[in-house]
């Protein structure tokens, strides 16, 4: 009996059957990797926002740098200007004041005889007249403002800058000066200069604006103790021809070799080979100190300058 022949085709249900399941596996694949996928291409799309938004902001911070730069400039120009006109009109009131006592004065007594002639600078060809900067009056014209920085005066910071203005508003073109900041710190003497070289700078406006600013960015540099004694050395040794000490005059003798007030006076006065005048200027707290005015006093009348007491 013969045996019957099986049909087969490429087709047929086993085949399909494994088709199907390659399939169904890829498919299922497919949805297993798909939201990792999807978090892929949203990473990157915020990896790119991100980057903009920080050279967008790198660039903001530029501005803000160069803003906040103009800024500062402009305030510091206008300090100084503000602290030039307060002196202006200082120096003004003062004089009306002494023109208010002059009428007052000639209203009871009768004019006095016209003075004497007496030859000033102008009649020998120049066109400077002495210098005068409230009670102090010098007929130098190259001058070096030193101002004393110990931690004593922070608290007299505003008053410090007013006097360096009024002194810096009495001077002329043709005059020449620099500031001399000292103070005694742990390291040793520590001088802020203007012109930092140490030179001494022609008078102009612009000159003047400059000085103001230098002086106002002193502020909060004031620590501490002071050597009168180094910084005479360093004026002494400047081209200037008279200086004026802005200080509460308590001259420390840890800072000045261990001398006494007496003595520290002495030694200044015998280092000043050049005879330069020394103008003293006592300000801040000088009169809860015995000794203060009298040794800033006789520091003065000993080379040959005035002396000047300023309060609050």
């Amino acid at each position: 009996m013969r045996t019957r022949m099986r049909n087969f085709g490429v087709f047929s249900l086993s085949a399909v059957d494994l088709f199907a399941s390659a399939m169904g596996a890829f498919i299922i694949i497919t949805i297993i990797l798909m939201p990792d996928y999807q978090k892929e291409v949203r990473l990157e799309g915020h990896l790119e926002y991100i980057e903009s938004l920080a050279s967008q902001t790198e660039a903001l911070l530029e501005d803000t740098d160069s803003g906040i730069k103009a800024t500062n400039d402009s305030l510091n120009a206008a300090q100084a200007r503000q602290l030039e006109l307060q002196a202006e009109q200082e120096i003004v009131s003062s004089e009306l004041e002494t023109v208010a006592a002059l009428l007052q004065a000639r209203k009871k007594e009768p004019p006095p005889p016209p003075p004497a002639p007496v030859e000033t600078e102008e009649e020998t060809g120049s066109n400077l007249v002495t210098f005068r900067f409230l009670g102090l009056k010098t007929d130098k014209t190259r001058i070096l403002l030193m101002v004393d920085m110990n931690k004593y005066l922070a608290e007299h910071e505003a008053l410090i800058q007013r006097t360096v203005a009024r002194a810096l508003s009495s001077l002329q073109p043709g005059y020449e000066f620099a500031i001399l900041g000292f103070q005694q710190v742990d390291a040793g003497p520590r001088f802020h200069r203007w012109p930092e070289d140490g030179s001494l700078a022609k008078m102009s406006r612009s000159s003047r604006s400059q000085a103001l600013q230098f002086v106002n960015r002193l502020s909060g540099k004031y620590e501490g103790g002071s050597s009168l004694q180094s910084a005479f050395r360093e004026g002494f040794a400047s081209t200037a021809e008279a200086l004026i000490l802005i200080s509460d005059g308590l001259p420390n003798p840890d800072f000045n070799s261990n001398l006494p007030p007496r003595a520290l006076l002495q030694d200044i006065s015998i280092s000043n080979r050049q005879k330069k005048e020394v103008h003293a200027v006592t300000v801040g707290d000088y009169f809860k100190y015995k000794g203060t005015v009298e040794f800033m006093e006789s520091l003065a009348r000993a080379n040959s300058g005035g002396f000047l007491a300023l309060a609050q």
